[in-house]
């Protein structure tokens, strides 16, 4: 079963100090993503790369909300013999997306892009086009606020398969968990998300077993711990912010109801003492203006552009 991937960033052509690229290794709440440096030459170019070959089937791009590319181009790489380096691989081009220019939400959208892909390399290669112009954007920039690769890790033998052009596309998005989608990790703390991804696999263990009284009570105790989670994300960023204000009576008493929250779940009885575990699957909760737009899109072969359908952007 495809799953979210782990990479690593290993190129940027700039950024702002600020929003560093590494921003795109992890998921959480607080992820501020990438920003190009101010004023930058374009195309600018991220890589990453994967711990072996891996078969990509889903990229989602969440853009930042008036630093905003007017293009993304889209690469994937295989290493050629020993040379297992990033500048060094050979890359094929998987087509682009195109990004609104946010103009109709007045910059108040993030617009998230599912792309479903079929492409097996150890890089891939993100190319981002000058940015559209708006008032907000002083300096020029683009920003990716998050960026998530899901698919499956796959033998050596796979890179030569990359070679031909792939095949349809059969996997339904319907069969990647939802806990894997990338708004999940922004909309809970990495403790909660941990704990919810613990309950479904129980759950789904309970299901197997068809003993449905404790897959009853793990879906529960799941809603109730994406109740909490949900309020604990939201009270961990404004703890943060009052921090940065240097508001330390209000960070205190923040934290203060963060502990008590944690504490409250704590008591809850762990997914080991209703059933041992299984594979993931199930829903998720979008904190509040997580995201507010998002499109799926499909990216064909040999450079033609991305179509989009589903919901507006």
């Amino acid at each position: 079963m495809p799953a979210k991937l782990k990479f690593k960033l290993v190129h940027c052509s700039s950024e702002d100090p600020e929003f560093p690229a590494t921003e795109l290794n992890a998921h959480s709440p607080h992820t501020v993503g990438w920003q190009s440096a101010r004023f930058c030459d374009y195309p600018q170019e991220l890589g990453f790369q994967f711990s072996s070959t891996v078969h990509l089937m889903q990229l989602q791009v969440l853009s930042h909300q008036f630093k905003i590319a007017s293009k993304l181009e889209l690469f994937v790489g295989t290493p050629e013999g020993d040379k297992t380096t990033y500048h060094k691989c050979k890359f094929k081009r998987l087509g682009y997306l195109s990004l609104d220019s946010n103009e109709r939400s007045s910059w108040q959208a993030r617009e998230l892009k599912s792309v479903q892909l079929d492409a097996y390399g150890r890089f891939l290669k993100i190319v981002a086009h000058p940015c559209h112009a708006n008032k907000m954007n002083i300096y020029s920039q683009v920003g990716v606020i998050a960026i998530n690769v899901i698919g499956d890790a796959v033998g050596a033998g796979a890179a030569a398969v990359s070679s031909a052009p792939a095949p349809p596309v059969t996997q339904s998005r319907k069969e990647i968990s939802a806990l894997d989608d990338v708004t999940f990790d922004l909309n809970f703390d990495p403790t909660t998300a941990a704990q919810i991804r613990e309950l479904h696999i129980a759950k789904e263990r309970a299901v197997k077993a068809e003993d449905y009284d404790a897959a009853k009570r793990l879906k529960d105790a799941i809603e109730r711990l994406k109740q909490v989670g949900s309020r604990v994300a939201k009270l961990e960023l404004r703890k943060k912010a009052a921090v940065d204000n240097e508001d330390y009576d209000t960070a205190k008493a923040l934290k203060t109801e963060i502990d008590k929250l944690r504490s409250g779940l704590a008591l809850a009885p762990r997914p080991a003492e209703n059933l041992r575990a299984a594979p993931n699957d199930g829903g998720y909760g979008r904190a509040e203006g997580a995201v507010v737009v998002e499109q799926e899109s499909r990216v064909k072969q040999l450079g033609i552009a991305v179509a989009a359908v589903g919901g507006g952007s």
